[in-house]
């Protein structure tokens, strides 16, 4: 099972403190953020972080994954979900 890094703690604290409920998966998706009753599929991502090869089959494949690696996209996504 993966462990959520430092970076990612602070990330999901912050997720948390703007209303996001959210569920470790571990694995090529790190979780799942919840706004109300729609799920997004997130991926934790330090600056510079590059993505996996599964993530990359992910993205070809077309599948719905957030990459998050700073608030501001935090806000930009609960900003989408309220509208």
């Amino acid at each position: 099972m993966n462990r959520s890094d430092a970076g990612s703690k602070e990330l999901i604290a912050y997720a948390k403190s703007i209303g996001f409920d959210y569920e470790h998966m571990g694995g090529s998706i790190d979780g799942v953020l919840v706004w109300g009753d729609r799920p997004v599929l997130v991926e934790w991502k330090s600056k510079g972080g590059t993505l996996t090869p599964s993530q990359q089959r992910l993205i070809a494949r077309g599948f719905p994954v957030r990459y998050v690696s700073r608030p501001e996209q935090l806000d930009a996504l609960r900003a989408e979900l309220m509208k």
